[in-house]
């Protein structure tokens, strides 16, 4: 009996850490050489962002449970504070590095970061600990790969 409540216990823990961080907070985390921020909404919603130096970045927005960005055949946007940014996370270029780097400053001082899907969802992404969370672009632990001339 108690090997069967211990199970269950241990599978109710690994389902808490799905979310990725607390609801309403950018959080951060590391391993095998990749930085990843997120933030959450709760458990169906959030913004993952992913940087190495040896992969280009990524980019996933869950919204109601479905992913979009990198990972999937649907895209979408970002706007923060007004600003609009087409497909964020196509860095591959000097136009995406810029459009990617200019984002990521605004994030870190946002107001207001809403998603929008490629099938018109929009999700409003916490700011909150954005500032703290997210790297300077020009500071050391700033580790997102861009494109290489």
């Amino acid at each position: 009996m108690n090997k069967y409540l211990f199970a269950t216990l241990l599978l109710g823990l690994g389902s808490q850490a799905w979310a990725y961080g607390e609801a309403g907070h950018w959080s951060s985390g590391w391993g095998q050489g990749t930085s990843e921020y997120t933030a959450v909404v709760d458990a169906k919603n959030n913004l993952y962002i992913a940087c190495n130096d040896i992969k280009k970045v990524a980019m996933t927005a869950t919204v109601n449970g479905k992913e979009y960005g990198s990972y999937s055949e649907q895209g979408f946007a970002i706007e923060v504070d007004g600003t609009h940014y087409d497909t964020p996370y196509e860095t591959e270029s000097r136009v995406g590095e810029n459009n990617f780097f200019d984002m990521w400053d605004k994030m870190r001082k946002a107001q207001t970061i809403t998603v929008i899907t490629a099938d018109g969802q929009k999700l409003n992404v916490p700011t909150k600990d954005a500032a703290s969370v997210l790297p300077a672009t020009k500071s050391q632990e700033f580790d997102c790969l861009m494109w290489n001339e």
